[in-house]
């Protein structure tokens, strides 16, 4: 079909696709590999099209002609590929965070099983999903199974597994006890429900696993031989930042894809969505606007565990992130949390910037210190000039 078409118009056409998660891709990468010049277009450039007829009508004919008319007659605004290898890095962060949003889910199914089974039971252990209190309800998925429980080997599986010694393991033991013996005033129809406990422990040790397994593959990848020297030097520069890890950052660079595309701190908030929205006609100005959240949905997420992350303290009390941690509280003097915290992560993506920008490990300076700096480094360029 393409060839024909070379031949009736006596020219290499220019294709256009619109993005459509993945399934463009297998056509984008056969235009590519064929010499053949081919574009992905931004959905959202491409649904204001159809609006421009009465008439409500959508069928693939429409879309190929919408597609046409925008790429000849407007400023297309063109989605970007990234090369194969930060493609699949982006794929396999993107299945992390799919399958850890499935293991939350998977938790929240057995709390509520246990809160109706074993009340009192998620009250026991610090962490319910810790490896100590799995193990037991591994092995005594109810509070019959409790009771019947030799003592030493339910004292011996907690010992070993929280490490901590026997005196402590045998009063949590007590606990259980105890409450198995509560637990027994439960309809006995709820018995059925440690079928269900045992799916979902399964259930959580399988996407355990699986997020061990990603997190590796996605630490092999980086260091393939094949993957870009570039990207793999920026992953590392964020790893360093504070209050930003591994995962962050590759999921950061996946989706950040080709950094040298963005010109400006401006155009690297808005590709993450972080930029204001804008409400303005004649003489009124909106002031209740939102963030565009126009960008990438993901970088978004980690952006936010990473602010997050940058504004907290260690358990020694001292600050992540000192600056980013003194900037949020003198935001929330005057403005909610949730606005102070996006404030946050606006600061923290020009920081992000100016990291790729420079290729130089991230450092904490004050906004005096950082002053300083700016004047000094202005006062050198003169000279120099």
């Amino acid at each position: 079909i393409l060839k024909k078409e070379e031949e009736r118009l006596k020219q290499k056409p220019i294709y256009f696709v619109e993005s459509t998660g993945i399934f463009h891709l297998p056509l984008f990468f056969f235009l590519r590999s064929n010499d053949l010049k081919g574009f992905v277009l931004n959905p959202l450039c491409v649904y204001s099209t159809k609006n421009f007829d009465l008439r409500k009508v959508k069928n693939d004919s429409k879309d190929a002609e919408s597609i046409a008319r925008l790429a000849k007659f407007q400023e297309v605004k063109f989605s970007l590929v990234p090369e194969p290898q930060i493609l699949a890095l982006r794929m396999m962060a993107r299945e992390y965070y799919s399958l850890s949003d499935m293991l939350t889910e998977m938790k929240n199914r057995l709390c509520t099983d246990l809160y109706l089974l074993f009340p009192g039971y998620l009250d026991v252990f610090s962490d319910p999903f810790g490896k100590a209190s799995l193990a037991v309800l591994k092995a005594y998925p109810s509070p019959q199974h409790i009771l019947h429980a030799d003592k030493n080997e339910l004292t011996q599986i907690i010992s070993t597994l929280s490490r901590k010694n026997a005196l402590w393991a045998q009063k949590k033991v007590n606990m259980l006890i105890d409450l198995a013996k509560l637990a027994q005033s439960m309809p006995m129809d709820f018995s059925v429900l440690s079928m269900k406990i045992k799916f979902h422990l399964d259930g959580i040790e399988n996407l355990q696993n699986s997020l061990s397994g990603i997190e590796n593959q996605l630490h092999a990848m980086i260091q393939s031989s094949d993957f870009p020297a570039k990207a793999r030097k920026y992953i590392e520069l964020l790893d360093e930042m504070p209050g930003i890890g591994f995962l962050t950052a590759v999921t950061l660079i996946a989706e950040i894809g080709d950094f040298s595309l963005f010109k400006s701190p401006k155009a690297f908030t808005a590709f993450f969505g972080i930029d204001p929205s804008v409400n303005q006609s004649g003489k009124f100005n909106g002031d209740r606007n939102k963030i565009s959240k126009r960008g990438t949905k993901f970088g978004r997420r980690v952006l936010f565990t990473a602010a997050l992350s940058s504004i907290r303290t260690t358990r020694n009390g001292d600050p992540i992130n000192s600056t980013l941690r003194d900037y949020y509280h003198k935001k929330c003097e005057t403005k909610k949390k949730k606005v102070a915290l996006v404030a946050v992560m606006h600061k923290l993506l020009h920081y992000i910037f100016a990291v790729l920008r420079d290729e130089k490990p991230f450092e904490i300076r004050s906004p005096q210190d950082h002053q300083s700096w700016r004047k000094t480094k202005n006062s050198n360029k003169i000279k120099a000039a």
